[in-house]
């Protein structure tokens, strides 16, 4: 088992564990997704009262969270074509690898880094995957990734999509866009990602 640097509500392996370094040697698209998630996870967190101790073990869990997209081909996730129902399974099933590769690398199986990356996709409507979890039955560390990942995607380009910026990104999270409704998300996490949109809008893009 890794070594751990252990809180009450999280864990932090150190730096070398097969899933830290495999994320770490992941392509710069992985790797700033990844962080960007991270940080604002840390933000809505506190937002949502959480101690600093705490707010650090969720956003490192955030990190973590599409690490199961290492043991995947990376031009399924930029695939510009309509994906076949096949394909969409496929990516689906990135949440599971994350899990597995986390559990395997002794994080435990109930804590944080292994909840973000397992439930990260559910709904609060209970429309998500890869359990259909609803409401407060997610995680909660999922619940605050989940937004904050939706935000990370909405802003970055990608071949298959433009780049919003960040009063479209935030129209669509609080609004709706028909794929994407406020009743994906747990409407405490959403307030807080509101009452911090401006925090979060300098967070993402500091030179604006």
């Amino acid at each position: 088992m890794t070594g751990r640097l252990r809180t009450t509500d999280g864990e932090a392996p150190v730096a070398g564990s097969p899933p830290e370094a495999i994320w770490q040697a992941s392509g710069e698209v992985l790797h700033q997704h990844a962080s960007k998630v991270g940080l604002i996870t840390h933000l809505l967190a506190t937002a949502l009262g959480h101690d600093e101790a705490v707010a650090a073990a969720f956003a490192y869990a955030g990190t973590m969270h599409d690490v199961g997209r290492t043991a995947m081909a990376d031009d399924l996730f930029a695939k510009v074509e309509d994906l076949t129902e096949a394909e969409v399974g496929e990516i689906r099933r990135h949440t599971g690898h994350g899990g597995m590769l986390l559990e395997e690398a002794g994080y435990d199986p109930d804590g944080l880094v292994v909840q973000a990356a397992l439930h990260h996709h559910e709904r609060f409507d209970g429309t998500g995957y890869p359990t259909g979890l609803a409401g407060e039955a997610i995680p909660l560390v999922a619940r605050i990734v989940a937004v904050a990942d939706v935000y990370d995607a909405l802003r970055a380009a990608r071949p298959y999509k433009p780049a919003f910026d960040h009063e479209a990104a935030c129209r669509i999270i609080l609004d709706g866009d028909g794929r994407c409704r406020p009743d994906h998300f747990d409407p405490a996490v959403l307030a807080a990602f509101r009452d911090s949109a401006e925090a979060i809008r300098r967070l993402w893009d500091p030179a604006t």
